[in-house]
């Protein structure tokens, strides 16, 4: 009890602070509120080291029970505690790695590749790149990756796949993760609707369990028309809530390859930082928005 205190006490410090990014956070939480009915508080914690830069911090389920029983503390919520890097702290289009975070929460909190495990074994689904001696012994692991790329890509799409390609460029297989190109291999067959072994796998596991299909969660809103104009994007419904972040990755990546004014004579850094600022004001105006109609 007292390791899993101080644990949260870390996340909490960074979830009460101006520090922690309020946009991406709601978008977390929307996009868990499709998976669950049960109360989840997002928190957050920055980190320094890239090797350790994202990751999810479970909580375990006997810890809510400890807590009761011993000192009467019942937990209306449950802890989602996420971590990510400082240097990204202002940058939503980087921070779509959180909804692979996320998606390693919802994995822990429903047991799918644990499910999944009992369904089809590890010896009975090959993984690319894994030798079949092999299998067995990173089948657990590979799963849990492969289950949160499609859960964020799914929310996030290209943009996460993008950043995906761009944070572990060309790194190979190795007992905790997939190869990268294995990872953008699944991420691609998933966003253009084909089928795979490991994609039908988990569509089996989910409904086993009683839960909703993986599936595209996202629309891709026109955002040229605001964002040249240097202002925000009027989200109109969830969809476009996390469409944002694919259409905003895909208007930087048009500046970078054709610039256009004003962005021409802002430069490639100013523009960056002024897109991000946009994604984040355009999330921002929504929650408000959010919160009023609801209030």
């Amino acid at each position: 009890m007292m390791e899993q205190i101080w644990t949260a006490s870390k996340f909490l410090s960074g979830s009460t602070s101006k520090k922690i990014p309020y946009e991406i956070a709601h978008c977390l939480k929307v996009a868990l509120e499709d998976w669950t009915q049960k109360k989840a508080l997002i928190t957050t914690a920055l980190t320094q080291d890239k090797t350790s830069s994202f990751y999810f911090q479970g909580v375990s389920q006997q810890f809510y029970v400890l807590a009761e029983a011993y000192s009467n503390v019942r937990f209306e919520s449950e802890l989602v505690q996420i971590a990510f890097p400082k240097l990204y702290q202002h940058k939503p289009l980087l921070n779509v790695a959180l909804y692979h975070e996320l998606g390693h929460f919802l994995d822990t909190h429903q047991g799918i590749v644990n499910h999944s495990l009992l369904l089809k074994h590890g010896d009975q689904l090959p993984l690319p790149s894994v030798p079949p001696q092999f299998i067995s012994q990173v089948a657990t692991n590979h799963r849990k990756e492969y289950f949160a790329d499609l859960f964020a890509a799914s929310y996030a799409g290209n943009a996460y796949r993008d950043f995906l390609a761009e944070f572990a460029p060309d790194y190979q297989v190795c007992e905790t993760h997939p190869a990268t190109n294995d990872r953008l291999n699944l991420i691609d067959t998933f966003l253009s609707g084909s089928k795979s072994d490991i994609i039908d796998l988990f569509q089996s596991t989910l409904l086993s369990l009683g839960l909703q299909h993986i599936k595209v969660a996202f629309s891709v809103p026109d955002v040229s028309n605001s964002f040249t104009n240097a202002r925000p994007y009027v989200i109109r419904n969830n969809a476009e809530l996390h469409g944002i972040f694919e259409a905003s990755a895909a208007y930087l990546k048009s500046l970078q390859s054709n610039p256009l004014s004003p962005w021409i004579e802002a430069g490639e850094i100013t523009t960056e930082r002024v897109i991000n600022d946009l994604v984040e004001k355009s999330i921002r105006n929504s929650m408000i928005t959010d919160r009023w109609n609801k209030n």
